[in-house]
């Protein structure tokens, strides 16, 4: 657990924390792990991290049945110096791949989920409404 919190402190760095923009499937938001008032607590976060100026967030609603994402989570990187990674994890294995032409399928993967995905602006309105804001 604490390295997770540790990995949170890249939010508050100076001058600005590295861009960062993530997708995620509406139906982990309706999934109560810890109880309803721990769920409201991690949607009304997420709702906060979206306002950051460095960080874009999108939700997947779940009314798409078909999406560019059904294969599994991602992560693409860019390093400092422009090198572009992915990183790709499932149950015990994972893999960070390299190759200019596998890390180009999955960027326009990613690409097509962000089309596929509700605004940011909806996105904010959905978390609201989850969290029984509005």
């Amino acid at each position: 657990m604490l390295d997770r919190i540790d990995r949170q402190r890249i939010f508050e760095q100076k001058p600005w924390p590295p861009m960062m923009s993530f997708l995620l499937d509406e139906s982990i938001l309706e999934r109560p792990i810890g109880g309803r008032e721990v769920l409201r607590g991690q949607i009304l976060h997420l709702r906060e991290m979206a306002e950051l100026p460095f960080l874009a967030l999108q939700i997947i609603p779940k009314a798409r049945t078909k999406h560019a994402g059904l294969n599994g989570p991602l992560v693409l990187l860019e390093t400092p110096d422009h090198e572009h990674v992915a990183y790709i994890e499932g149950q015990r294995v994972s893999f960070l791949i390299d190759a200019p032409d596998e890390v180009g399928i999955l960027q326009a993967k990613y690409g097509m989920l962000r089309s596929q995905a509700l605004t940011p602006e909806d996105t904010m309105g959905l978390l609201e409404h989850l969290a029984g804001v509005t």
